[in-house]
């Protein structure tokens, strides 16, 4: 490849008090063989020493360039790089990656040699704070039903071309952990993908790394709308995953989780509940349940505390029918009022034997008529119960019985 052949590649790289590693990651940039790079380093603003190390390599002319202002997060600072830079290839590479000798020859090579592809990847390691291999990414050669079943991608051994990156918009910025998951995805779904089977990156994995802190909370609620935005549905696969080796976070977490993304199908909601704001409710509590006719409510989940009255009992209703007791102990606890009902709107009462009003105790001046505290009210359908059920027993059942009773159907 004469001179005239050769593009400029652009490495981007977001960083945010990244001073134990960026500059392995720098320097992985400058040890590269290929010519024509410039690194660009889109700083949100350090105070940990990254800005002082940033300086070091600002004299490096046009191979180096670096911005450090306050951003809105990662996504924020890539789509802020995408506009800096000059290059034809684009290369992402986070503060605490690193790149292999030679991987962006390679890249190129791939790109140059396949015109058809819009971008390329390759094989990369996991590795730790003290750049020690720990595994293989879990990289495959692209297919798109293999990505909707698992990121088959590592970001850091992915180049892109620019025009490319620039058409599907950029990086999506309401995405603060899969905003690299979201991207292959568009990207896929008009344009070929090549992979070659070099190694060409460390994605590193250290006990505060947002892939580590936030895998759960953020990185799971996030990869199932990207999916389902873009596939109709999310796989098995994401799904078992997280369940088995994320479940501490615990049965509730997930319930809701699936309610919310309609997992197991259309859930029937809340409508209306006279609980008050500070979770407290009434001797006559009143609930009302809206749902679809194909998917009525099956169970209904009362998650509570009650830490005040002893020989606490309720009386339930479903629709004005149907008399039901139960015991409310004097701790936290969990009722499970099952619900027969085939009309789209559905009103459960729950009348308690015993009250307090604080004023009268002298533990304020609040004069309203109190049972017991409610966190949460779920409304399930049969499906949805019969996962509940299944989690209960443990994860690895929850995991099988989705694997058996649910075929997600992806939009290829």
């Amino acid at each position: 490849m004469n001179d005239l052949e050769m593009p400029l590649v652009s490495i981007i790289t977001p960083s945010f008090n990244q001073a134990a590693f960026i500059e392995e990651t720098i320097e992985s940039v400058r040890m590269q063989d290929y010519p024509y790079i410039e690194h660009i380093v889109v700083d949100g603003g350090s105070t940990d020493g990254t800005q002082e190390i940033l300086k070091k390599y600002s004299d490096s002319g046009d191979r180096f360039r670096y911005i450090s202002e306050p951003d809105r997060g990662q996504s924020d600072a890539i789509n802020k790089g995408l506009k800096m830079a000059k290059g034809e290839i684009i290369g992402w590479l986070n503060s605490d990656d690193t790149y292999f000798l030679g991987s962006v020859s390679k890249a190129v090579n791939a790109l140059k040699e396949h015109p058809e592809w819009a971008m390329v990847y390759g094989n990369a390691y996991h590795i730790d704070e003290n750049s020690k291999n720990m595994n293989s990414y879990p990289v495959q050669p692209f297919d798109r039903q293999a990505l909707f079943q698992f990121c088959i991608i590592s970001q850091p051994a992915a180049f892109v071309r620019k025009n490319i990156f620039e058409t599907v918009g950029g990086v999506d910025e309401t995405l603060d952990f899969c905003m690299d998951y979201d991207l292959w995805m568009r990207i896929s779904k008009d344009y070929s993908i090549g992979y070659i089977s070099d190694y060409l990156a460390n994605s590193r994995l250290h006990s505060a790394c947002k892939s580590v802190v936030h895998i759960v909370d953020k990185g799971f609620p996030e990869i199932i709308k990207s999916s389902i935005k873009h596939y109709g549905t999310v796989a098995n696969d994401w799904l078992c995953h997280y369940l088995e080796h994320h479940s501490k976070i615990g049965l509730f977490w997930y319930v809701n989780l699936f309610k919310k993304y309609e997992i197991l199908g259309t859930s029937p909601e809340v409508s209306d509940m006279n609980r008050y704001s500070d979770l407290w409710v009434p001797p006559n509590f009143r609930i009302s349940i809206q749902s679809g006719l194909q998917n009525p409510p099956a169970i209904l989940l009362i998650k509570g505390r009650n830490h005040i009255l002893d020989k606490m009992s309720a009386t339930v209703s479903v629709n004005n029918d149907g008399l039901q007791n139960y015991t409310i102990p004097k701790r936290e606890f969990v009722i499970e009022i099952p619900i027969h009902s085939n009309v789209p709107n559905t009103v459960v009462e729950i009348v308690s034997n015993k009250h307090v009003v604080p004023s009268e105790l002298g533990i304020s001046s609040d004069t309203r008529s109190l049972s017991f505290l409610v966190e949460q009210v779920i409304p399930l359908s049969a499906e949805e119960y019969k996962f509940y059920n299944e989690f209960q027993k443990g994860p690895l059942y929850a995991s099988a019985w989705i694997q058996k009773n649910r075929n997600p159907i992806p939009e290829l």
